[in-house]
């Protein structure tokens, strides 16, 4: 792996360590599955497809590595609702928010700002290293 990639993976396990010791795996999980999934990423593809439309799945993200800040702007339940209500052409099948904090300056809290926005189905996008990233997405 490159440098930046060790980097990002040793920060991700500091992450995921500091995460636990303030909510325990067994209750992250808990609370997870207490939660009702009602949105079907695949379905919503195939949906798109079916109808002759683009399966676009529009990307949530503040900012990279490389470029800096993308958006100052960021709001990320607008941008969702913006991506879902589309451009009178096309409109985003699904959602990839980054929440990843230190490189990317997302958070697991703009995924849940933006699937609170819209119905669309919503993809968790960063480094995961660990089952409790999984139920902390939900």
């Amino acid at each position: 792996m490159s440098d930046i990639l060790n980097k990002i993976v040793a920060v991700k396990h500091e992450e995921v360590a500091a995460a636990k010791k303030r909510l325990p795996f067994d209750a992250m999980r808990q609370d997870a599955e207490s939660r009702v999934l009602t949105r079907d990423f695949e379905g919503a593809l195939r949906a798109k497809i079916a109808k002759g439309q683009a399966a676009v799945i529009a990307e949530i993200k503040k900012a990279s590595p490389s470029k800096g800040v993308l958006r100052a702007d960021f709001i990320p339940a607008d941008i969702a609702q913006s991506y879902a209500d589309g451009d009178g052409t096309v409109s985003a099948a699904c959602l990839s928010v980054l929440t990843d904090r230190q490189f990317f300056q997302g958070s697991v809290d703009a995924l849940k700002q933006a699937r609170a926005s819209c119905q669309l189905p919503v993809l968790r996008k960063d480094f995961l290293v660990d089952p409790y990233q999984v139920y902390e997405a939900r």
